[in-house]
């Protein structure tokens, strides 16, 4: 009997060595790799150069606290930046935590708590997050939802502009709906987001999480679009296996962080 709680419903491939896009499974077949880590390895595994890079870090030192003054993290920090068009970084675990920590940014920001955001969208499986995904089978079974989100139609320009009110703190919305179905959102409907945003003083959210870091083509999907959000989440491809997540947001808001 397995000690693992049963939360996924496995495969019956164990493997024991990948590279590029393929796994070599216990029996030794081979698989191409199409899930790709659910959108993580952007480089596929074991990619030279992040095994140097993560070695290098390994014989320097594996963790301190962020009460210590870090380079590599302030030149990530900048990269990340100066790809997005945005200014100021905060790093946490995962994808969940760096939206957790957007939904938080909108609200101390704006001082409002509405969140706004797509039915079929994935946000993550906090509890927060969770609340913020408009996907009804991601909550079941867990009692009653985190209240102020609110979900309408993913490229609906009447039922968003609708939603937007005096009482929003920020529209969180995918480039990419992927598992609501693989549907872009249209510039029409990004513009009047960020139009209502503007007029009611809420924030834009997109979460990059899995479109991000190359994924479309560019460091970020909101990228082939006319538009400049307030902040962006990303994970997944950012890390290449490893945990890391990054909230990235407009200059102004730092000073929501003293």
């Amino acid at each position: 009997m397995s000690s693992l709680f049963p939360t996924y419903a496995r495969w019956d491939i164990e493997p024991r060595k990948a590279s590029g896009l393929k796994i070599t499974s216990e029996t030794g077949k081979e698989y191409l790799d199409f899930t790709s880590g659910i959108g993580v390895l952007n480089l596929g595994h074991c990619h030279e150069l992040v095994k140097m890079a993560v070695t290098e870090q390994l014989n320097k030192y594996w963790h301190v606290s962020n009460m210590f003054q870090s380079s590599i993290q302030e030149r990530t920090a900048k990269m990340l930046a100066d790809a997005s068009g945005l200014s100021q970084v905060f790093f946490a675990n995962s994808g969940a935590e760096a939206n957790e920590a957007a939904i938080k940014l909108a609200r101390k920001a704006t001082g409002k708590s509405k969140i706004i955001t797509c039915q079929q969208s994935f946000h993550g499986r906090t509890f927060a997050t969770m609340a913020a995904t408009g996907q009804e089978k991601i909550k079941t079974g867990f009692g009653p939802m985190l209240a102020s989100f609110e979900y309408v139609p993913f490229n609906d320009h009447d039922a968003m502009k609708a939603a937007i009110d005096e009482n929003t703190a920020a529209v969180m919305i995918e480039i990419v709906q992927g598992e609501g179905g693989i549907h872009v959102v249209q510039q029409s409907y990004l513009d009047a987001i960020q139009t209502k945003c503007q007029e009611h003083g809420a924030l834009l959210i997109i979460d990059e999480i899995q479109t991000g870091i190359g994924r479309t083509g560019k460091p970020f999907a909101f990228q082939h679009f006319n538009i400049l959000p307030d902040i962006i989440t990303s994970a997944k491809g950012l890390g290449n296996g490893l945990p890391i997540g990054a909230m990235i947001g407009k200059e102004e808001l730092s000073v929501f962080f003293d």
